[in-house]
């Protein structure tokens, strides 16, 4: 197909970026109702690596097992006397990990059903490209689910989700020699998928995509790459358009371009409008689907539905 001067995106929408800002992660990841948090808010930040968190949260039913890291902090402006340069998810007080074992475990009094927590890289951590952070839950002793993520840069908040009914979570992070991270806003129980926002558009040639119902035809659709969402780690088995979640038309599947010309790759893929389930009413469209980790997404463009 032609080069990005060929294309334009339609009027893009409002996008929530789930690791770039930490305020627009607390509106992402912040729990329903019925759900625990824990965000070290309630508590005065020690600003002491000596001073391990324990059973502070007892009340809540959780107690903390720390190693040789686990502190409070305050990790922004004059209170930040650790040197972390970042701000915690969801208020400015975090777990710090700064030590030897970068780990700890945490005990529920009774199994809850699903565990969330947010992560970043503090200053003073190597920028090697390959440590992660890896949390994994426990029911009476047995594995019941494990997630890992790759540390971004500095204050960049990562959501690491359990799912399955587990009484103890241990997490760690692994990389080289002077690694630190913060850990923050802790949830669990009744806790609702996450879902990332994206941008698609619709017939990239149009502005006002009209959509020729009762044709035989395929649609264009461009999924769109952004800093924190690589189109490469879309689970294109998981692609659904339309009301009636129309998959991929093409056996071979979406080819990858970068569309607009920002230096990410975006994804161009195509729908067979008699399976979308679009109807003369339908103003907006929605595209879903999965990353290859489990993250739920959803991008929505307007359309313009002709014929029928």
């Amino acid at each position: 197909m032609g080069g990005p001067a060929e294309y334009s995106r339609g009027t893009p929408m409002t996008r929530i970026q789930f690791i770039s800002l930490g305020a627009a992660l607390a509106l992402l990841s912040a729990p329903p109702i019925g759900a625990a948090v824990i965000d070290f808010e309630d508590r005065a930040a020690a600003n002491d690596s000596q001073t391990l968190i324990r059973d502070e949260y007892a009340e809540a039913g959780v107690t903390f097992v720390p190693t040789d890291d686990g502190a409070t902090w305050d990790g922004i402006g004059a209170a930040d006397r650790g040197g972390w340069q970042i701000s915690g998810s969801n208020g400015p007080t975090f777990l710090g990990f700064d030590g030897q074992s970068y780990s700890t475990s945490l005990r529920f009094d009774e199994p809850v059903q699903g565990f969330e927590l947010d992560v970043a890289r503090a200053a003073g951590a190597s920028p090697f490209p390959f440590d992660y952070f890896q949390a994994t839950g426990f029911l009476d002793g047995a594995i019941v689910d494990s997630k890992a993520v790759y540390f971004a840069g500095v204050d960049i908040w990562q959501t690491v989700s359990l799912t399955g009914t587990i009484d103890k979570v241990i997490w760690f992070g692994i990389g080289l020699r002077g690694h630190r991270y913060g850990v923050d806003n802790l949830r669990w129980g009744n806790l609702a998928p996450q879902l990332l926002a994206v941008q698609i558009d619709v017939r990239p040639d149009s502005e006002q995509n009209p959509i020729q119902l009762g044709s035989r035809g395929v649609v264009p659709v461009v999924l769109y790459g952004e800093v924190d969402f690589a189109v490469e780690d879309v689970d294109v088995t998981t692609l659904a358009f339309g009301p009636d979640a129309a998959p991929i038309a093409h056996r071979n599947g979406p080819h990858y371009d970068d569309i607009d010309g920002d230096g990410l790759l975006d994804m161009v893929l195509h729908h067979r409008i008699a399976d979308t389930g679009l109807t003369a009413y339908d103003v907006e469209v929605c595209l879903i689907g999965q990353t290859v980790d489990g993250m739920s997404f959803e991008g929505c463009d307007d359309v313009m539905p002709v014929g029928r």
